[in-house]
């Protein structure tokens, strides 16, 4: 093969060489490949911020979920605020209690109540509501509510606790005509008691009661909310105590 020949072998065989070359060494390819490069870091920049949207509106929604039972729960502890209380308004320790009035536990838990209540008078408040279990619970719960229209409802209380073994035979409509006669010893405007006992006038009062109940999950009396936090059944005086100095000392 002369020089010449060669030398245009050589040169044909470059050109070839170049058209031959694979698409990702050209030019074109090269762009080619950043651009598919860059699209994919878009790609997963993209879905790293729509994981983390999705992410915070999911934790969003669950701190409102959270936030809407934690204010269900704290309304159906504290109620309408219709309820009968003992102790300031502002009280560190907020003590609410759940009773029966024919409930045998909460008889033995109604004095320490009323020891306590004289014994932290400023540091403590405690309020009443009502949940039943027994065949008289509301018509006693109706009466302590119709003296409370007079403002002696702890003065009912303390008396319907006092004689509740005699009432226990009774029913919601037979305990009517004792509770008179109880309003008529204690000197009550006995014709306006009687009116709010046959009328039942109260009676939305303790269907929030007893909804409220329901709603926390109660199970039995007496049930005690103190700051929130719950303890069931007759609780020993030296507990409450131990444990309100303990959160009047906080």
């Amino acid at each position: 093969m002369s020089l010449d020949e060669r030398i245009e072998y050589l040169e044909m065989k470059n050109r070839h060489q170049k058209k031959l070359r694979p698409w990702y060494k050209k030019t074109w390819g090269v762009l080619v490949i950043i651009v598919g490069i860059l699209a994919i870091c878009f790609i997963i920049a993209g879905s790293i911020y729509v994981a983390q949207q999705v992410q915070a509106i999911r934790s969003q929604e669950s701190a409102d979920l959270e936030a809407k039972e934690i204010a269900k729960i704290t309304a159906a502890i504290d109620g309408r605020g219709e309820s009968y209380s003992l102790g300031p308004i502002d009280a560190k320790v907020q003590i609410v209690i759940f009773s029966d009035f024919a409930c045998p536990y909460c008889q033995q838990a109604a004095p320490v109540v009323r020891r306590l209540a004289d014994k932290y008078k400023q540091d403590v408040r405690f309020t009443f509501r009502n949940y039943f279990f027994h065949n008289n619970s509301i018509g006693l719960a109706l009466a302590a509510n119709c003296a409370g229209e007079q403002g002696r409802f702890w003065e009912m209380h303390d008396i319907i606790f006092e004689r509740q073994d005699s009432y226990s035979s009774l029913n919601d409509d037979s305990v009517k005509e004792p509770m008179k006669a109880l309003a008529a010893e204690l000197k009550f405007d006995t014709n306006q008691f009687k009116a709010c006992l046959d009328d039942k006038k109260y009676l939305y009062r303790l269907n929030d009661d007893f909804t409220d109940a329901e709603i926390l999950g109660l199970q039995g009396t007496p049930s005690w909310f103190i700051n929130r936090y719950k303890i069931t059944g007759f609780y020993p005086e030296e507990n409450f105590i131990n444990v309100i100095e303990g959160l009047i000392a906080k």
